[in-house]
C-alpha cells in the first residue's frame, strides 16, 4: 500500500482521478495477529452496490504506521462510502461512515517521542491512555507501559489510575453514581500494598491507613449520625477509639484487641459525664443531681483554699479513723 505521504505526493503531481462510491461492510479484519490490541483493525472488506468485493480497504491513512494516527472502524453491514485513487484498488480507503463501532488513536508527544496518548471509544466505553514506550516507533504492546489512565463506561463508572515505571498502580480514583473511592498504594520489592483508601458516598465518609504490610493503623468514619476514629498496633490490634454519636461522646482503651477501659462519656441523655477505669475507679457528674468520685485507692484534694458549702447537709463517714488538721481548725 506504499507510503502515504509518497501517495499523496504522486496523486498531486499526475492529477490523478479520484472516484468515490457507496458500499456495504462485510467483513471488518481485526488485528488478531497484531501485537497490539487484538480488537484493532486498520482494515475492512465492502461489497459495491454491483455486487464487486474490495477486500482490505483501508481505514486509516497509513495502515503501516501503527504507533500513531486515527482510524475509525464501521459497524459491519453499514454503508459506506468508499474512494478510489486512479481506479487502483489497492489505493481504497472508506472517505465516510454511517454507523461507526469504535474510534480509536495515538498521538506522539511533541516534548518525548517516547511518550504518547492513545485512546479507544465505542458505544459503551471510553478509555484514555498516557503511555511510555521503549522507543519511538514501538510496535509491541507488552512494551508500552501506562503511566495513566482515564475510563469511563455506560454505567457511569469513571476511573482515574497512575502507575509507576514498572505499571504498578499508585493511586486509583473511581467514581460511580453513588460513591467516590481513592487508593493510594506503597510499593516495595515489587508487592503492591494499599496504604490509603477513601470511600465518600451520600451516606457515609471513611478512610483506613494501613502499614507497608498492609495492616490497619487507624481508620475514621463518619455518618450523618455518628463520627468514630480506631487507632490499632502495628499488629493490626485496637489500641483506643472515639466516637460521637447523636448526643453522645465517649473514648474507649483497649488491651490486645478487647475492650478493657471506658475513658470517658459524655451522655446528654443522662444529663452526665462520666471518667471511667472501671466500675470501682470512676468520676461521675450527674447534672443537677449527684457527684461521684469513687476508686480503690486515695483521693487528694490540694488546693490553697478549699471551700466546701452546702444549703442542707454535709455527710461524712469513714469506717476508719477522720482526721481534721491544721493550725487553726474551726467547726461551727
Amino acid at each position: 500500500m506504499g507510503n502515504i505521504t509518497d501517495l499523496i505526493k504522486d496523486v498531486a503531481s499526475k492529477n490523478q482521478i479520484i472516484e468515490t462510491f457507496a458500499a456495504k461492510v462485510i467483513q471488518i479484519n481485526n488485528e488478531t495477529e497484531s501485537l497490539h490490541n487484538p480488537e484493532d483493525a486498520y482494515t475492512v472488506n465492502i461489497m459495491r452496490a454491483d455486487g464487486a468485493i474490495l477486500k482490505n480497504v483501508r481505514l486509516k491513512a497509513s495502515i503501516q504506521d501503527l504507533e500513531q494516527g486515527i482510524i475509525t472502524i464501521p459497524k459491519k453491514d453499514s454503508w459506506v462510502l468508499a474512494t478510489i485513487i486512479d481506479g487502483v484498488e489497492t489505493r481504497a480507503f472508506i472517505s465516510q461512515f454511517s454507523e461507526v463501532d469504535r474510534v480509536m488513536g495515538r498521538i506522539q508527544d511533541h516534548s518525548d517521542s517516547k511518550l504518547y496518548v492513545d485512546y479507544s471509544a465505542d458505544g459503551n466505553k471510553l478509555h484514555i491512555r498516557y503511555m511510555n514506550t521503549d522507543s519511538e516507533t514501538e510496535t509491541d504492546e507488552t512494551k508500552i507501559v501506562d503511566v495513566a489512565k482515564i475510563e469511563f463506561d455506560k454505567d457511569r463508572n469513571f476511573k482515574i489510575s497512575y502507575f509507576d515505571d514498572n505499571e504498578n498502580p499508585l493511586a486509583i480514583t473511581h467514581f460511580t453514581p453513588d460513591s467516590l473511592t481513592t487508593t493510594f498504594n506503597s510499593i516495595e520489592n515489587k508487592e503492591i500494598k494499599e496504604r490509603l483508601a477513601l470511600t465518600v458516598s451520600k451516606d457515609a465518609v471513611s478512610f483506613k491507613f494501613k502499614n507497608n504490610t498492609g495492616k490497619e493503623l487507624n481508620s475514621m468514619l463518619a455518618t450523618p449520625e455518628k463520627y468514630a476514629i480506631l487507632l490499632k498496633t502495628e499488629e493490626d490490634k485496637k489500641q483506643s477509639s472515639f466516637a460521637i454519636e447523636k448526643n453522645k461522646i465517649a473514648g474507649y482503651l483497649f488491651e490486645d484487641d478487647e475492650l478493657k477501659k471506658l475513658a470517658f462519656e459524655l451522655n446528654g441523655d443522662a444529663d452526665s459525664i462520666r471518667l471511667k477505669k472501671d466500675d470501682q475507679n470512676l468520676i461521675e457528674l450527674k447534672g443537677k443531681t449527684a457527684i461521684t468520685l469513687k476508686t480503690e485507692g486515695d483521693i487528694n484534694i490540694e488546693a490553697k483554699n478549699i471551700n466546701i458549702k452546702s444549703t442542707e447537709k454535709i455527710n461524712i463517714n469513714a469506717t476508719g479513723d477522720t482526721i481534721i488538721s491544721g493550725d487553726n481548725v474551726k467547726i461551727n
